[in-house]
């Protein structure tokens, strides 16, 4: 009997042992993905005026005498969307010898001269703004042009030059967009670069603050005569990028 038990036992622990299944060891995996997108598409909405010091700020309005330019107020995709509207050189008397040059913020010498009238100044600076929301990164350049100072009977004065200097450019957030400022001969001439950005660059809000002792009116000697003089600078911004 006790053989037979024992038999029966064993046949039992072979039994079990052969129905249970052989398990393999599963290789362990530590490293997944996830994929990020995003889309952007071209700004559609104005971009008004920024704070010439803090580009990344926009204008609250009369602010630096900004309240009071009532020329370019904004714009969408690529615009010029803010310059000084307004240059003054003060008065002068009559110098048939000589050549002279007056500053954009020309304050007086003596009696027969008139401090330059500069409260179109944003920051005690001429200040030129463009933005570009395009998103295309394909560079532009802004151009200016002008002609002879006319006076109020028709005169002009022949030979007269505007210079502009390089300014100091700055844009809207962290990396530069790479701008550049030109410095302009005779800004009553030809249309000339002022402000170029080349292909790759020039996106977002960029600033050019250009000092008015640098603004430079040369005038003949002898070309001028007892009358108030003026004419109208232009800008133009294009599409072209900066060679």
């Amino acid at each position: 009997m006790k053989k037979i038990i024992g038999s029966l036992l064993l046949s039992g622990a072979l039994l079990v042992s052969v129905a249970l299944p052989t398990v393999a060891n599963a290789a362990e995996n530590r490293d997944g993905s996830t994929n990020v997108t995003a889309t952007f598409t071209a700004g559609n909405t104005d971009v008004t005026p920024v704070d010439p010091t803090d580009p990344d700020t926009p204008s609250t309005g009369g602010d630096g005498n900004n309240g009071s330019n009532t020329g370019n107020e904004g714009g969408s995709g690529l615009s010029l969307i803010y310059v000084t509207n307004k240059l003054d050189f003060g008065s002068h008397a009559i110098d048939v010898l000589n050549s002279n040059t007056y500053a954009a913020n020309y304050t007086n010498a003596d009696d027969t001269k008139t401090n330059a009238d500069t409260s179109a100044l944003w920051g005690n600076k001429a200040v030129i703004e463009v933005s570009d929301t395009r998103g295309t990164n394909n560079g532009w350049s802004l151009q200016v042009s002008g002609s002879a100072l006319k006076s109020t009977s028709g005169d002009t004065i022949e030979g007269g030059t505007l210079a502009l200097p390089t300014g100091d450019v700055t844009n809207s957030g962290t990396a530069t967009n790479d701008a550049k400022s030109v410095a302009v001969t005779n800004a009553l001439g030809t249309a000339t670069n002022v402000l170029t950005a080349a292909k790759d660059g020039g996106a977002g809000v960029t600033v050019d603050q250009l000092d008015p002792t640098n603004i430079k009116l040369t005038v003949p000697a002898n070309t001028a005569k007892a009358e108030a003089y003026s004419t109208t600078v232009n800008w133009s911004l294009t599409d072209t990028p900066a060679s």
